[in-house]
């Protein structure tokens, strides 16, 4: 087995997203044998935390000394709805996905932000107070099962409420009075702001970022490519990210397995 994959005080991840087309447990098994003993699972599509894979990844973890972090499921939610049913339906995934990440001993979940409403253009701050409403709710869930919560910004095409570090100093004046919410920072989705995105966004947000997602992209869409391949000035801010006080560390964000170990080769070489 190759050697552990770790920077310097910080935690190296890998998102099962590298393997999403495939079984879970083949993934993770794989990742162990290039060096990867700790693992964020994308609670999604074939790796959904069912009750079967919750008991495969305990029996993994036990076997392969493995730390998880999860990512909550996303595709199709939106906790900021101001459609109710459709938002209870939204909370109810996300809490399941906060309840698995409690069995399997994660640190932290991931939650992707609300998403903007048409009934915002007529009826402005809808979908803000909505979300800040559902932050509280998710706060408290996390008290109660030791957890911590990083809601991640997303790219600048989305609608998503968190996008920039403006729109994150906003949400500070809500989450700083919360125990367990504060930021994951994903620096793709912020090369896609601009290329001074992501100095700005953890020059302003600091130690209020507890979580990193980490990929490269050539500064217009989200592309999830390797460390190196696209546009983001890494010796720019890697010596900020040294700095931060990360309760889950780093996460590599990538298509596959292969172009982890690379991109986390190249990670460390930035970090030092």
């Amino acid at each position: 087995m190759r050697g552990d994959l770790q920077g310097e005080n910080l935690d190296i991840y890998l998102s099962s997203l590298a393997g999403i087309l495939r079984p879970l447990t083949s993934f993770i098994v794989e990742a162990t044998k290039r060096g990867f003993k700790k693992i964020e699972v994308v609670d999604e599509w074939g790796h959904a935390l069912n009750v079967k894979r919750l008991n495969e990844l305990i029996s993994l973890k036990l076997s392969y000394s493995l730390d998880y972090l999860v990512h909550a499921p996303f595709d199709g939610l939106n906790i900021a709805t101001p459609q109710r049913s459709l938002r209870k339906a939204s909370l109810k995934l996300v809490k399941k996905s906060m309840h698995a990440a409690h069995e399997l001993e994660a640190k932290l979940i991931v939650v992707h932000p609300g998403f903007r409403s048409p009934l915002d253009y007529v009826k402005p701050e809808t979908t803000w107070g909505v979300f800040l409403e559902v932050l509280k709710l998710l706060d408290k869930e996390a008290n109660d099962l030791d957890i911590h919560v990083g809601v991640e910004n997303m790219p600048l095409d989305s609608h998503a409420l968190l996008r920039t570090h403006k729109d994150a100093l906003r949400l500070l004046g809500f989450i700083s009075s919360l125990n367990r919410v504060r930021l994951t920072l994903d620096l793709g989705h912020s090369n896609t702001v601009s290329a001074d995105e992501v100095k700005e966004f953890i020059s302003a947000l600091g130690n209020n970022i507890i979580h990193v997602h980490v990929h490269d992209n050539n500064g217009k869409i989200d592309e999830h490519l390797p460390v190196g391949s696209g546009t983001v000035n890494w010796e720019g801010f890697a010596g900020l990210l040294s700095g931060l006080q990360l309760v889950g560390g780093l996460t590599l964000e990538v298509m596959s397995v292969a172009s982890a170990r690379d991109s986390a080769a190249r990670l460390i070489e930035a970090l030092r």
